[in-house]
């Protein structure tokens, strides 16, 4: 996990919901906002791939947090969290763009364990 932004959503062209994440760039289509708002479903994240440039290929998930507060970004392993209301004010227009962080996984870091518990020796 790391302690500075792991990318930034931005409001886009067509009603796309650019995101930017550690310079790769991907999107989510306007018609399948309504379906992660009001619906609660889980919305494919894309990508335009070098090659052929007029197929999106599906790179990750985006869906509500249990509680509802967030925006869950998946791609692979990775999970990323975004503010519900910050996502939704880009959406909109209301904003040009906000940052988002990791979401830290269930794996203990290194560093932290201490050397009785396999950690590293200070």
């Amino acid at each position: 996990m790391t302690a500075y932004a792991a990318g930034q959503i931005m409001c886009g062209d067509e009603g796309r919901v650019h995101i930017r994440i550690w310079g790769d760039l991907h999107y989510i289509c306007p018609e399948e906002l309504g379906m992660l708002f009001f619906v609660g479903d889980h919305v494919p994240i894309l990508k335009k791939p070098k090659l052929v440039p007029e197929m999106p290929v599906v790179s990750g998930s985006a869906y509500l947090s249990p509680s509802g507060r967030a925006v869950i970004l998946a791609l692979g392993k990775q999970r990323y969290m975004v503010p519900r209301d910050k996502f939704l004010a880009v959406a909109l227009g209301e904003d040009v763009s906000c940052i988002f962080f990791e979401v830290p996984g269930n794996e203990p870091e290194i560093e932290i364990l201490s050397p009785h518990k396999g950690g590293p020796v200070s």
